[in-house]
């Protein structure tokens, strides 16, 4: 699959603003996945609100402390229950299993805490089920259509400068939650990350997968405060995102650092040498401190390579194991179809 990165508005044939009315649009396999931590206030209503654009609505209660569950069940949904709070990528990872076995043509996220527009489940669909994205990601940013707090504002383009950069993915707005996926998608994808990076987390997973990926514009509407302090939900965000770059840009956060490092090494070393040949004095202090920084710095180097190659080669073991399991899968089906067909002929 080739990697495409771009807004509905050069997508043809698709309205980003356009919100089709409930029953106006084929809803068949469509998957609907609501994460929800204590959300009893809202759920009911975005469940209730969502079931007209979709044939499934999943929500996945993580460990919610309140009537979540029991809420979201009454208003129609299937309900999955976490033990405890595992985080919203585990929230996910449930809901895409979940969905899997319904055989979806697009599964859509959608936080529960009402700030996301149900009746835009369409908008979010549409690319994917015209087979123009395996990945949608609803923009608050695109156009602005909502009241966005401005200290909201600058804090969620920050975080999506930094995930940009970081990942080599350019999106406009990194951080929302009002996401649509292709059967592929929902395949390929699974989320490690802890807390509320999970976001973050797909912009790094979706260029290696190969996944194409458009954005649309969406409305969104804060109801409830801030759940949780905005400046410390940024640093586990950012914190996350570091532990994102270690693990799938090793080179990146090891060996550039280290490089560079060694080349301070390096000219330190040229320092020390150029003061013995002209005073035959040895700068002791400095010596130590270069061999201490080169030495530092070819480690580091060293462990980008190796992390780097390993990365490589596990990826490799994966599509290999993964190709052999398809092939087994595809010869165990066409055994059971060969079983269940009639022999033709045979004696009078």
């Amino acid at each position: 699959m080739q990697r495409t990165i771009a807004s509905t508005h050069d997508a043809p044939g698709i309205d980003p603003i356009a919100v089709a009315p409930a029953g106006a649009h084929d809803t068949r396999g469509i998957v609907v996945v609501i994460p929800a931590y204590n959300e009893e206030r809202f759920i009911a209503s975005v469940v209730f609100q969502a079931r007209p654009y979709a044939e499934h609505v999943i929500v996945v209660d993580d460990g919610s402390h309140d009537r979540t569950a029991s809420m979201a069940a009454a208003a129609g949904a299937t309900v999955i229950r976490q033990p405890e709070n595992l985080g919203k990528a585990a929230a996910l990872n449930a809901g895409f299993a979940r969905a899997r076995t319904l055989k979806p043509r697009v599964v859509v996220c959608l936080d529960g805490d009402a700030q996301h527009e149900p009746a835009e489940v369409p908008v979010l669909a549409a690319p994917v089920l015209a087979d123009e994205a395996d990945v949608v990601v609803g923009s608050r940013f695109l156009e602005t259509k909502s009241d966005i707090p401005g200290w909201r504002q600058v804090g969620q383009h920050a975080l999506t400068a930094m995930t940009n950069g970081l990942s080599g993915l350019p999106l406009s707005d990194s951080q929302s939650g009002y996401r649509a996926f292709s059967p592929t998608a929902v395949d390929l994808l699974r989320f490690t990350s802890q807390g509320l990076s999970v976001e973050s987390e797909m912009q790094f997973l979706l260029e290696p997968a190969g996944l194409r990926v458009v954005e649309v514009p969406i409305s969104v509407r804060y109801q409830d405060g801030n759940k949780r302090n905005p400046f410390v939900h940024g640093l586990q965000v950012i914190d996350s995102m570091i532990s994102l770059v270690a693990r799938r840009r090793p080179l990146l956060f090891f060996s550039l650092p280290g490089l560079l490092l060694a080349l301070v090494g390096a000219g330190l070393g040229l320092r020390v040498a150029h003061i013995y040949n002209f005073s035959g004095d040895l700068a002791i202090g400095t010596a130590i401190l270069t061999t201490l920084i080169f030495t530092v710095g070819m480690l580091l180097g060293v462990t980008g390579v190796i992390l780097h190659s390993l990365g490589h080669l596990v990826g490799r073991l994966g599509d290999e194991v993964h190709a052999v399991l398809e092939r087994s899968l595809r010869e165990d089906r066409d055994e059971r179809e060969a079983a269940r067909t009639p022999p033709r002929g045979g004696a009078d």
